[in-house]
């Protein structure tokens, strides 16, 4: 046993220290975070619209409404201004009048405290690779003009960070990576009036340079699926797993967050399956973070009810399962104390909004007990470090694209 018990230590070694080094919650937290919304189609108006309507009917027990993650994208294509230019990228950026129905109503959403929105990127694409592509589909998809939709394109071309022309990709190099996160953190910052704070990475494919990047552009926290993929393999699937990463984790001024599972009902992944995510996550002392898609609203007025439906019931649900739930915009461990245990909170506005409602318990407090421990295999014990009880739940799927 004694053996078998080492073996299985080394095998799952770097696994288990990420267990042990996330943070558990005092109180539920409830975050939803909702991809691809910005330049685009307009259907994207009135699901906004309607969306921000139903979250403003719920409460949480501070009697805050929920606020929805937003990862928005900031330009689309622009056909006519890349033939103007010789065939260099041209882009129809979200603040232009073509998009303006979509971003009044981000901004009214925001003004109402049920959106808070993040950088997902200036494209949903890498620009050079769409422009210099010999595919009939990617050339007609490029003709479609800046209303078209991202998700008709190609997985593996939905990449931002990595050159997609062809298979396996290549890394990108160092100058593109420093202008391309200086232009979208500029536009980020002039579109909505606050610094890119938080950044989603596109189809999670990005490279550690890329996080230098975004930190020397001011970016505290990068939203992961629990691993950084850093390229696409020879079938376009994403590949070159970094991890595993913990919720918390950081890497100089970059803190990482770590999305638990889905609320995707256009995938069968409805109120139900979240509340299930919840209740697991509640048992943890972890917070829920659901990833979500602009997918399930715009493309189809049936299933945009039907997803609206099942959004009012996973709401409804976490109040009433889970009185004390808070649900926020998204989560981060904002303070690390070297000798205390680490905060875990929401950042709203460039703030943390959750400081006291959802602080790690004390290691000076409590034993390490109950559910988390007894996930993790571990005993009662004096809490020397903060307790993560095991990896995220449903981390995103390999071919998702964020």
């Amino acid at each position: 046993w004694a053996l078998a018990a080492t073996a299985g230590a080394m095998v799952y070694r770097r696994r288990m220290h990420a267990l042990w080094r996330e943070s558990t919650l005092r109180r539920p937290v409830l975050v939803l975070e909702s991809d691809d919304w910005g330049a685009g189609p307009h259907a994207q108006a009135s699901a906004l619209g309607a969306v921000s309507d139903l979250l403003a009917r719920h409460r949480d027990v501070t009697g805050r409404p929920p606020s929805l993650s937003l990862a928005i994208v900031l330009a689309m294509h622009d056909f006519d201004g890349t033939n103007r230019a010789g065939g260099r990228h041209g882009r129809v950026e979200l603040d232009a009048p073509t998009h303006a129905p979509v971003l009044d109503a981000l901004r009214a959403g925001s003004k109402r405290s049920v959106f808070s929105l993040q950088l997902h990127g200036h494209e949903h694409f890498r620009p050079q690779t769409l422009v210099a592509s010999a595919d009939p589909a990617v050339k007609a998809w490029l003709a479609g003009g800046p209303l078209a939709a991202t998700e008709r394109l190609p997985s593996h071309l939905q990449s931002r960070w990595v050159d997609a022309s062809t298979l396996p990709s290549r890394p990108l190099g160092s100058e593109e990576i420093a202008s391309a996160v200086e232009a979208e953190c500029a536009a980020f910052a002039r579109i909505t009036g606050s610094p890119a704070r938080v950044v989603v990475p596109p189809t999670f494919v990005w490279t550690r340079e890329v996080e230098r990047a975004w930190a020397a552009a001011g970016v505290e926290f990068v939203v992961t699926p629990g691993f950084r993929s850093t390229r696409r393999d020879a079938a376009g699937l994403p590949d070159g797993d970094e991890g595993p990463i913990a919720n918390g984790d950081r890497d100089g001024p970059i803190t990482y967050l770590v999305r638990s599972d889905y609320f995707e009902p256009v995938r069968g992944r409805g109120a139900e399956h979240a509340l299930r995510a919840l209740d697991r996550a509640v048992a943890e002392g972890r917070p829920c973070i659901l990833e979500n898609h602009r997918d399930n609203f715009i493309f189809d007025e049936a299933q945009c009810r039907r997803s609206l439906e099942e959004l009012d019931a996973l709401l409804a649900g976490a109040l009433s399962r889970h009185t004390g739930v808070r649900s926020r915009s998204r989560v981060g461990g904002r303070r690390v104390a070297r000798k205390a245990a680490v905060r875990v909170a929401p950042v709203a506005r460039d703030r943390p909004a959750l400081e006291g409602d959802a602080l790690v318990r004390p290691r000076r407090d409590r034993r390490c007990t109950g559910p988390p421990a007894r996930a993790a295999g571990i005993g009662r014990r004096d809490c020397s470090e903060p307790l993560m009880n095991r990896p995220a739940v449903g981390s995103a799927p390999r071919d998702a694209a964020a």
